[in-house]
């Protein structure tokens, strides 16, 4: 078979390639016969199991759920021996250019009704077919298996929230992938300030990009008890994204993406919520210009009071 001559197609069938062997790629309805959802904590998490458990049973331990029956199909530890670790699942996908909060801070205004303070913020994007064939047909077997697994890890008795797939739960067109920005210094034995980065980094807390600059001391607050985690973005040099430019390197574009699938049920409103959660992204090509880029505003130089600008003769 020929080689083809798109740099694009080429780079995104290479990774085709590589993700497919590694047997995780969703783009293949295979994918899902050695996953298998396991008990973490007040919720669920999808694991590779590279032998399918027998004898699976449900279980729960949590004093907050007694009175819920816990989902079907999900193993316990003492089900598959050793606890497994969360399998990292792949796609190539399209960045939407609209639904993009993936920015440094994902857009966080302050607290109020979408983030209650800075440490809540989860940047977040939506994925959507690539636009580019072959594997556009990959992305609807995404979309199916995506549905196949979480219909696997349902709480009886509970409906689905908006999540995963937003609103369009029966016949989703996108799934949604969100970035944890913060991550705790509890625990961090290794942690004695000697990775705190110089004040002058791109990186630290005190050049990090914020959509309101006000919001800077709620950010700093948190510098002795989190580190920041950047979204673990690369471009196409394999260098990993500067926080300043998410957006420009990464709404619109086609991407290779790696993340993991958790589960958690909500009691108080009986919902199931799924999340996909970012665990790589790779840049396969710069995001495409919007209808009404590059546009250049014409100003005229003379005005007549019967005339439009736009039929005068004007400078770009």
């Amino acid at each position: 078979m020929s080689q083809p001559t798109n740099p694009v197609l080429s780079r995104a069938l290479k990774a085709h390639e590589r993700l497919t062997a590694s047997g995780l790629y969703l783009g293949e309805s295979g994918a899902a016969s050695t996953l298998q959802w396991v008990r973490e904590g007040r919720g669920h998490v999808l694991s590779h199991i590279p032998v399918p458990p027998t004898n699976v049973s449900a279980t729960t331990s949590d004093e907050e759920q007694e009175e819920q029956a816990p989902p079907p199909n999900v193993a316990s530890h003492s089900d598959i021996g050793e606890c497994p670790e969360p399998a990292v699942l792949t796609a190539i996908v399209r960045i939407d250019r609209d639904d993009f909060w993936l920015m440094s801070d994902g857009g966080y205004q302050g607290p109020g009704s979408v983030w209650k303070d800075i440490l809540d913020v989860k940047p977040s994007c939506a994925l959507t077919k690539p636009g580019l064939d072959p594997l556009n047909s990959d992305f609807a077997t995404v979309l199916s298996m995506l549905r196949l697994l979480t219909q696997n890890c349902v709480t009886p008795g509970y409906g689905l929230g908006k999540s995963l797939f937003g609103s369009d739960n029966l016949n989703p067109t996108r799934f949604k992938l969100r970035h944890k920005l913060f991550e705790s210094l509890d625990g961090d034995v290794d942690n004695d300030g000697a990775d705190l980065l110089p004040a002058t980094d791109p990186f630290s807390f005190e050049q990090w990009p914020l959509t309101k600059e006000r919001n800077r001391a709620e950010l700093l607050a948190l510098k002795s008890t989190h580190r920041i985690q950047p979204v673990p973005a690369y471009d196409l040099a394999d260098n990993l994204i500067h926080p300043n430019a998410y957006r420009r390197f990464l709404q619109g574009a086609l991407v290779e993406i790696h993340f993991t699938l958790s589960h958690w049920g909500i009691a108080s409103v009986r919902r199931d919520v799924y999340s996909a959660d970012m665990e790589l992204i790779r840049l396969l090509d710069a995001p495409t210009p919007s209808s009404c880029a590059g546009r250049k505003r014409r100003i005229p130089l003379h005005l007549t009071g019967d005339s439009t600008a736009s039929k005068k003769q004007a400078i770009a």
